[in-house]
């Protein structure tokens, strides 16, 4: 379970999926476009919550206890700069990244 977050706070038309199949879907294409030389290899990802488009993603890493904000691609990555990637150790510096 993650943290208490405000959505609100994100730009655009953001919801919440945790929980979901939609959060289970976003997870394993997040697994399936990161490669092994990726910031997340490795990491267990949760999604929290999706834009309108489906390809901004944010991701509790509970693990670390850290969040991760990524731009899907849909496209099986070779490089290890994608899906892009922001880490960020808490809610609110995630948001200033995001805005």
């Amino acid at each position: 379970m993650h943290p208490p977050i405000d959505l609100d706070r994100l730009v655009g038309e953001w919801w919440e999926v945790a929980g979901t199949q939609q959060a289970l879907e976003l997870e394993s294409e997040l697994e399936r476009e990161v490669t092994e030389e990726h910031v997340l290899a490795g990491v267990v990802a949760s999604a929290v919550a999706v834009k309108r488009h489906l390809k901004d993603v944010v991701f509790w890493l509970p693990e670390r206890s850290e969040w991760a904000a990524v731009h899907l691609t849909y496209v099986e990555e070779s490089d290890p700069r994608w899906p892009s990637t922001v880490v960020s150790a808490d809610w609110e510096t995630l948001l200033s990244e995001l805005s």
